[in-house]
Parts: structure tokens; C-alpha cells; sequence
């Protein structure tokens, strides 16, 4: 794709998720990886809002499976997208589903110089550990499956939903959690935190070798929201969602 296609493919795409609307574009001609993260970042560009951490999609098989993706993706998080204590969330167009999550705040940069990254050093490099609903979503009309137009498509991220802070937690009881989701006060789903890469940790860890790779790194108070510990759940306006995180508290949400 030519860079000036990028460009414009970056514009609509930014367009489309300020004005909540969706659009006609031919994702799956993204050729590469790389060309599908320019198009993202220009596009977080184009939205113009400040960066509050980062989303992962397709942390667990089971969600990958879902998504149609091959590999885990990230994108930023606008900070027009992050939200604590909303009660009330109103679905976009393209809509896929929500992935129950955890979501760490970051005490300081990480890795430092010449730290290793490794589950060890990301446990001790966080703040603390919420629990959140992410909502998932495209602003395309037409569905493309595959990695590359999901990255584009600003990793399918459309909001991140966060419960209250809970304080940190140790290595092992974060790949412990089980999680039960429930809609209309119904048990629809449950799932264990482990099922993120075997521990929520490692996708911090995940992520930061990625972001290192380009000759970045995570900063203090950015967060990162893991990716889903469930499946994807499809969810309706009019629907009423809570998931129970066990030690972490529940997130609860009215879909308008």
C-alpha cells in the first residue's frame, strides 16, 4: 500500500470512530504487519487525543479462535476510550462483543535500562491491577478476518470499561482469578485469569518486548488492559453485564 493510501485509509479510520459510524474500506490489502501498525498509529494521530496505555486482543486461544485472529495485537488507548465507574455504555456501530479483562497501571517506565523482561520484573514494575470490561468493535461494514486489518482497524479496541483500583497482587494469585460473568443477573460465562498467556503478567511482558522491538516503552501510570480472560461475549442495548473478578470486585455496565 502506498504511503499516501495509508494516510487516507488512516483519515477514515479515524473519522469513523470520532463520528461512531462505519465505513467502506479494502483492509485486507494491508500486505504486512508493519504496514498495519503505521496505519494504526497514524490513525491514533489523526484522533488527536492524549494516549492512556494500551489494549490487548487475543491474549487467549479461545479468543483468537473468536476473532479470527492468528497472533495477539495491541493498540493504543485514546483517552477519550478509557473510562472507570461508567454505569452506562452506549454500543457503537460494528460492535463485536466485550472480553472481561485485567487492567495494570504502570508505577514507573519499564524495562529501565538494561533490565530484563520477564514476569518477575513486570510484577514488580506495576502499580496495581483493576478489573474492566473492554468493548470490542470495527469501523468497517464489510468484516475481514485476519491480523493485519485488525491492527489497523485500531485493534478492534473501542472502550475500555475499569472497575475500581484493588492495590497489587502477587504473581501467583493473578493467574488464579476466576472470573463469572452474568447478564440479567444470569450466569452466561466464566473463565480464569490464567488463560491470558498463563498468567496476566506475561502479557505485559508480551507487550513490552513489542514495544521495545520499535525502540519504545511502557511509562509510568499508562496501563495496559490484558485481553480477555472469557470468551467474547455479544452483547445487545438493553442488556445489563456483570463480571465478578473474585478478589479484584466486580465491573458492572447498562449497554445503550
Amino acid at each position: 500500500m502506498y504511503f499516501e493510501l495509508k494516510d487516507a485509509t488512516a483519515d477514515i479510520l479515524a473519522k469513523s470512530r470520532r463520528h461512531n459510524e462505519l465505513c467502506d474500506l479494502p483492509l485486507d490489502l494491508i500486505s504486512s504487519k508493519r504496514e498495519a501498525y503505521d496505519i494504526q498509529a497514524i490513525a491514533q494521530d489523526a484522533l488527536g487525543f492524549e494516549r492512556k496505555g494500551y489494549a490487548l486482543v487475543g491474549t487467549s486461544e479461545e479468543s483468537r479462535h473468536t476473532l479470527g485472529l492468528a497472533k495477539s495485537i495491541y493498540s493504543e488507548i485514546p483517552a477519550s476510550a478509557l473510562f472507570a465507574g461508567t454505569k452506562e455504555f452506549r454500543l457503537p456501530q460494528g460492535t463485536i462483543g466485550v472480553q472481561c479483562e485485567l487492567v495494570f497501571t504502570m508505577l514507573r517506565s519499564y524495562p529501565d535500562i538494561g533490565e530484563p523482561i520477564n514476569l518477575d520484573s513486570a510484577a514488580e514494575a506495576v502499580l496495581d491491577c483493576r478489573p474492566a470490561v473492554g468493548i470490542l468493535g470495527r469501523r468497517t461494514r464489510r468484516v475481514f478476518t485476519g491480523d493485519y486489518a485488525a491492527i489497523a482497524d485500531f485493534g478492534l479496541h473501542v472502550a475500555t470499561l475499569c472497575g475500581d483500583h484493588t492495590g497489587a497482587l502477587t504473581s501467583a494469585d493473578l493467574a488464579s482469578i476466576d472470573i463469572t460473568t452474568f447478564l440479567f443477573k444470569q450466569t452466561v460465562f466464566s473463565g480464569t485469569s490464567a488463560s491470558v498467556m498463563g498468567n496476566p503478567l506475561n502479557a505485559v511482558v508480551w507487550l513490552t518486548n513489542q514495544l521495545s522491538a520499535n525502540g519504545r516503552q511502557l511509562q509510568a501510570n499508562d496501563i495496559v488492559a490484558t485481553g480477555s480472560c472469557t470468551t467474547i461475549l455479544q452483547v445487545w442495548p438493553g442488556q445489563h453485564l456483570a463480571a465478578d473478578f473474585g478478589p479484584l470486585g466486580q465491573v458492572e455496565c447498562i449497554f445503550a
